[in-house]
């Protein structure tokens, strides 16, 4: 979580999302924050985060997703950060000893 400015009472709230990268039985979601002034109109970017979800059936067992089809060439740049991120998480469990654990993430 990213906190760049605080909002203020009485401004809009607007929470922008995209589905960044799809791995087996998760996805990474990525959430900017804008707060807007209703008196001025103002927008200001408040917070962002990435934040993962896993797929999950009725019995709360793990169950695959459908994957991501990139049609922008920025939805091409959000999924290539993404992989890096990953990637990052990935090697920061595995050098702190914790082998197996992906970040929260299921490829």
């Amino acid at each position: 979580m990213d906190f760049r400015e605080p909002i203020m009472v009485g401004e809009l709230v607007i929470m922008k999302a995209s589905v960044n990268w799809v791995g087996r039985t998760s996805m990474e979601i990525g959430v900017r924050v804008e707060a807007e002034n209703l008196l001025t109109g103002v927008r200001r970017h408040t917070n962002s985060c990435y934040t993962t979800f896993v797929a999950i059936d009725d019995e709360g067992c793990p169950v695959e997703v459908p994957r991501l089809i990139c049609e922008t060439d920025e939805d091409r740049r959000r999924n290539r950060a993404a992989e890096a991120r990953r990637k990052r998480r990935i090697e920061d469990h595995l050098d702190h000893g914790q082998e197996g654990a992906g970040g929260g993430t299921s490829a």
